[in-house]
């Protein structure tokens, strides 16, 4: 069993007065580290998680990260849940997912759980699964899933993930957010195999955010988009930090400029990856601008094919009991450079005047407009069965002529949005995805 808790021991005896964990108040070395682990794997040994699937739910991530690692020293198998789960939502998880002992913060009335110190326990069977550890889906639709893997199955990527990313032990990684967020986990799990220092906050302030990069000297941040845009209006320059890395939505011409004055000397790197796959492909700097539904080429020994328009990829670094080479019915397209185009999922694929239109196409290129802050595209049913497109623009949005000219020097005339509502904001939900539900009640 691979254990991410090993990497902990071993800078404590290397270097243990280097930061290992600052998050928001609190900050702590590498020693000191290795003795929270040590004191809650005590305790989690008596409790008997070893060989369990252990279900963590805590809402400070310094507290998230410090269970996960504590678990695994402890011989379990962590998952950490979603601290945006409701009670219901939570009952529901342990009844139908293999999970043999949930931990939380706080008690949950409807699971029967007991006291065990400050915390809350409740056993909950023995489901007998393999594997280091569990990540959660985000949970967006229905009950989230869980998918299990060897350590190896990140561990292994490290090396390269870090030389391209240029991770070594006096890199200072910076994270917002939970840590239950498969991108979190993995980044900061990265910058722990090479003795890096990791600060996190689950704080929304933006201007204490760009604070921390210049006085803490930070060398990578990893936001998604969402994230960054709050963080690129902020008045300031940090001359530290050489790399922005981002994923799992897209990025607007806008930010990407702002970002570019703000962080100076930063690399910008949009990747492209799954849950179940790790990491498939990555684009940098002005690609960005220049193909707007490309999410470049594949990392370093993964294998990209296209078959009946679904992505398909032979990967040695995915979630236990998949085939390889494996889909998660991602819509794509290679060029003639190598590179992958990502279209979105089948049912994202609009018919329109007899032809099929791929939503993130669209919604790439009006990210590409010069003033535009966000954009979402939804579908409306014609009487006729069509489909036809609502485009939702925030920021300094161009008049519907000039929209319309500027999409056709790249989209067909059938690809572009039959109607355009200028918004303040795009409405979130608290996983920062598009609340479509009050898009649609804006047209109504």
């Amino acid at each position: 069993m691979m254990k991410f808790s090993d990497y902990v021991f071993r800078f404590a005896g290397e270097r243990g007065d280097s930061l290992f964990f600052s998050c928001d108040d609190r900050e702590m070395t590498y020693g000191e580290g290795a003795e929270e682990i040590k004191k809650r794997s005590s305790f989690l040994k008596k409790i008997q998680v070893k060989g369990k699937v252990t279900a963590l739910y805590f809402t400070d991530p310094a507290e998230q990260f410090l269970y996960f690692l504590s678990v695994q020293a402890a011989g379990g198998i962590p998952v950490l849940v979603h601290e945006y789960l409701k009670e219901e939502d939570i009952y529901l998880l342990l009844k139908e997912r293999p999970i043999d002992l949930f931990i939380s913060e706080k008690e949950f009335p409807s699971l029967s759980m007991k006291k065990e110190n400050s915390l809350y326990v409740r056993e909950n069977g023995n489901h007998g699964e393999n594997g280091d550890f569990g990540v959660l889906t985000s949970g967006s639709t229905g009950i989230p899933k869980i998918f299990f893997r060897r350590g190896e199955s990140w561990s292994d990527f490290f090396p390269l993930q870090n030389r391209i990313f240029e991770v070594d032990g006096k890199a200072r990684l910076f994270l917002h957010g939970s840590l239950a967020f498969t991108g979190n986990l993995n980044m900061a799990m990265a910058f722990l195999a090479e003795g890096s220092s990791l600060y996190c906050t689950s704080r929304l302030l933006p201007k204490a955010w760009l604070q921390t990069i210049k006085n803490e000297e930070i060398t990578h941040a990893y936001l998604i988009p969402s994230k960054l845009s709050p963080l690129s209006k902020v008045k300031g320059i940090s001359e530290s930090l050489k790399y922005i890395l981002t994923g799992s939505q897209l990025m607007t011409a806008v930010l990407f400029h702002r970002l570019e004055k703000v962080f100076p000397h930063s690399r910008i790197i949009l990747y492209y990856g799954a849950s179940e796959l790790s990491y498939i492909s990555y684009i940098e700097g002005n690609e960005i601008l220049q193909a707007p539904d490309s999410v470049g080429k594949p990392f370093p020994g993964i294998s990209i094919s296209i078959r009946n328009e679904e992505i398909w990829v032979d990967t040695p670094y995915g979630v236990e009991g998949i085939d390889r080479p494996y889909t998660c019915h991602d819509l794509g397209r290679m060029d003639e450079m190598g590179h992958l185009h990502f279209l979105g999922r089948r049912e994202d694929m609009y018919h329109i005047q007899g032809n099929h239109v791929a939503r993130q196409k669209v919604l790439a290129h009006l990210l590409m407009i010069p003033g535009i802050e966000e954009a979402e595209i939804l579908s409306i049913k014609k009487e006729n069965g069509d489909d036809s497109i609502c485009a939702f623009l925030s920021g300094n949005v161009p008049d519907g002529t000039g929209l319309v000219h500027i999409l056709s020097e790249n989209l067909h005339p059938w690809e572009i949005p039959s109607r355009f509502v200028k918004v303040p904001a795009i409405p979130r939900t608290s996983t920062g995805k598009t609340d479509r539900k009050k898009l649609l009640s804006l047209i109504k």
